[in-house]
């Protein structure tokens, strides 16, 4: 599924707005929008929705500078990936998988969000807590997890796994961006780790890997 948004991204979003393209098993496409590209891309496996890719490649100006009011420069693309909808073994991330411009690896999403979850399953706190909601979180005799999902209806206790103790490389809930006003200390942790979640690059040859 592709999305574009017609406004600041994802506010005025227009949900399904290409009707998207099949990938089969092993096999690559390109997709070339525009390059004031700001949408969604949301890989579906088997009817079901996945980690859903941020783009935005309008952002940015010529002359970026703090007096201008923007300081991204223009040709890059700004990106996240959001799990807010679904959890699936996708990422997102330059080409070249050059770094981001502090340093840090430019690949958001997961690889294996389940094994990423079970490397924090036996540590965390909440472990009898989080098995009350199997929609989210299933373990396999209380010992390792078989299946992790989210969405925005997961209680707080889900999100705050998954994105603190698990360190998801996505959005697990709404952050500032969204317009969410936290009241408590644990919502202002999430809000803080989500805000991290967005990314610069400069290139615009973007990679969704689905595993």
């Amino acid at each position: 599924m592709v999305e574009f948004s017609s406004g600041s991204f994802p506010t005025n979003t227009v949900c399904g707005g290409h009707p998207g393209f099949s990938v089969a098993p092993y096999a690559r496409t390109a997709f070339t929008p525009s390059a004031d590209f700001n949408g969604a891309i949301t890989p579906i496996t088997n009817g079901m929705l996945g980690t859903r890719f941020e783009i935005n490649f309008r952002v940015g100006c010529e002359h970026p500078s703090p007096s201008s009011n923007c300081w991204i420069p223009a040709g890059g693309t700004f990106y996240d990936a959001d799990m807010e909808t679904g959890i699936s073994r996708s990422t997102l991330g330059p080409f070249d998988n050059r770094r981001l411009p502090d340093g840090r690896p430019s690949l958001a999403g997961e690889q294996d969000p389940l094994a990423k979850a079970n490397a924090a399953w036996l540590r965390s706190p909440n472990r009898w807590e989080l098995l009350r909601y199997p929609k989210y979180v299933v373990a396999d005799k209380g010992e390792r997890l078989v299946w992790v999902h989210n969405d925005k209806a997961a209680p707080q206790v889900v999100r705050a796994f998954f994105q603190l103790e698990a360190g998801f490389m996505a959005y697990m809930g709404p952050g500032s961006v969204e317009g969410w006003k936290p009241t408590t200390a644990l919502e202002k942790q999430l809000v803080k780790a989500q805000d991290t979640k967005s990314w610069w690059v400069n290139t615009q040859e973007m990679v969704i890997t689905v595993y």
